[in-house]
């Protein structure tokens, strides 16, 4: 049976009245015996790494029933050890996992000037030892390379921002691509196929390129679905990424000591990834050679791309830069399009909402159906759906941190060096955070007095360590649900989508969605 850390329970309870008022050490913080026990022997096996163990733990904690209780195994621990957990586990620092809005609160007013949060093991490795990059990329950064970063993502905003605007058109125009390739792949029943997360990736990927060299690459052209084309090729390797990824950093890492299948296909699919970002950042430093310099000094983004700003304003070396566009591909894309995976979801299975939103929809729209970017400023209920789906499935459920000192929770000393999960995907979902937490029902966004705790609600992150795509993410879903709704009904006639969440939230079933027309757009 799972017990709490004890040792001599009588004299700690002693001690506890003298001291009162002082928090208890971290030796009082609850959590299942076993896991201390199993600490002691795995601390001697360098296999673990720390994203690794936090997506196992996770994935392990949440998913399915725990000894046929009525509650996941992240919730049972929370349950019964309360809102602090201590594990002991397979690295050389402690693990608590919190999800209570004034304990995450706590550690974002604590984290100080450069937050660490733990890696991706196996990206660190194929940058520092398999390309041999001096960079390991902003997800994967420590110390001083942290503080780089932060500086980096800093200075990106005011171009992302304006680039969203400048280049909303060719947004505009992608959208309406993605919608005609819906009519072009679904079946006489007017059901996608099983494949439709790759068309979405595909979508995905143009939207991101408009953005970072200002033109769209070709991801849903026709010639980009032949087999040898650069499109194709590409969005073949970031699945693999997306897959291997997750079966490198789940289970013993031997791919530390030698190469292993997955490793290896892995490394070949960021291969190809970094091969084809390679050849745009060439571009890139060929177009801006004779006036980029004055362009950034006038601050004028209109006719500078993303990724000049980055080798120019933020001096990158092609490395540098490279590893910055993987990041933002494999972590990024995908986390924006699985999200929009799950608000068609929710949006097939709510059929009334699916009315209101539709309803709000062509009475903001211009009768030639050109949006502009400020027309979803004017489109309340859209805004709302998009919260309830990022509460209910944030793209990442979980938010990790490396304490740089000791902090005082819940009545407890958490030591520097503690790592912390914290579990924000739980703390939405929670009745306490929300009313009828469990259901989708974007209404509770529509009042002027929204309530619920300070962060409880975090699907991008906060703090220093924030989300640099979340503008881009949220336009980008916006805009191709409102072309959808406009074009079409969804459906959904299959088992419940739920999430293999690991370090992202991924739909657990193909995406079969019916997109039926509509006898008249505005209908």
């Amino acid at each position: 049976m799972l017990q709490p850390y004890e040792s001599d329970l009588s004299v700690k309870v002693a001690d506890d009245l003298i001291t009162e008022k002082s928090p208890l050490s971290f030796d009082h913080v609850p959590g299942p015996a076993i896991l201390k026990l199993w600490y002691k022997y795995w601390k001697y096996v360098p296999l673990f790494g720390t994203q690794l163990f936090h997506s196992v733990l996770i994935n392990r904690l949440t998913e399915g029933n725990l000894w046929n209780r009525n509650s996941t195994p992240l919730q049972y621990l929370f349950n019964r050890y309360g809102p602090i957990v201590r594990l002991g586990g397979p690295l050389l620092n402690d693990i608590v996992l919190i999800h209570r809005p004034e304990h995450i609160s706590k550690v974002f007013d604590e984290e100080g000037e450069m937050p660490t949060r733990s890696g991706i093991d196996i990206l660190q490795h194929y940058r520092l030892n398999h390309r041999q990059y001096r960079f390991s990329g902003p997800f994967c950064t420590q110390g001083q390379e942290s503080l780089k970063w932060l500086e980096t993502k800093k200075s990106l905003r005011a171009p992302i921002a304006e680039q969203l605007k400048n280049q909303f058109r060719k947004l505009d125009k992608s959208c309406n691509e993605f919608v005609s390739r819906i009519r072009q792949i679904k079946n006489r029943q007017d059901e996608v196929p099983d494949n439709f997360n790759s068309e979405l990736a595909r979508w995905g990927m143009e939207c991101f390129w408009i953005l970072m060299i200002n033109k769209q690459i070709g991801f849903l052209d026709s010639a980009g679905y032949e087999e040898n084309s650069e499109p194709t090729k590409f969005i073949k390797a970031l699945m693999n990424a997306q897959l291997y990824l997750s079966r490198c950093e789940n289970g013993f890492q031997f791919w530390r000591f030698m190469e292993t299948p997955s490793s290896k296909k892995l490394f070949d699919a960021c291969d190809v990834i970094d091969g084809i970002i390679r050849k745009y950042i060439r571009f890139a430093q060929t177009s801006q050679q004779h006036d980029s310099a004055l362009k950034l000094e006038n601050k004028n983004y209109i006719n500078s791309t993303i990724l000049e700003t980055m080798l120019i304003k933020q001096n990158m070396n092609p490395n540098e830069a490279s590893t910055l566009l993987m990041d933002m591909v494999i972590l990024g894309v995908l986390a924006t399009t699985n999200s929009l995976s799950f608000l068609l979801y929710y949006l097939s299975k709510n059929p009334r909402v699916q009315r209101n939103l539709h309803h709000e929809i062509i009475s903001k729209t211009a009768s030639d159906l050109i949006l502009e970017k400020k027309t979803f400023d004017e489109m309340p209920y859209l805004n709302a759906c998009m919260k309830e789906c990022l509460r209910l499935r944030p793209p990442f459920p979980y938010l990790t941190r490396l304490l740089s000192k000791s902090i005082s929770l819940h009545g407890y000393t958490i030591p520097k060096g503690t790592y912390l999960i914290m579990a924000n995907q739980l703390s939405s979902q929670r009745e306490e955070n929300f009313e009828d937490s469990e259901k989708f029902r974007p209404e509770r966004w529509m009042t002027d007095n929204v309530c619920h705790p300070k962060n409880s609600y975090l699907p991008f992150g906060k703090g220093l360590r924030s989300c640099i795509g979340e503008d881009m993410a949220k336009i980008e879903m916006m805009l191709l649900i409102t072309k959808i709704l406009l074009e079409y009904r969804i459906e959904y006639d299959y088992g419940d989508i739920h999430s293999n969440m690991l370090m992202m939230n991924v739909p657990s079933k193909p995406l079969r969605f019916r997109f039926i027309e509509r006898d008249e757009c505005r209908n």
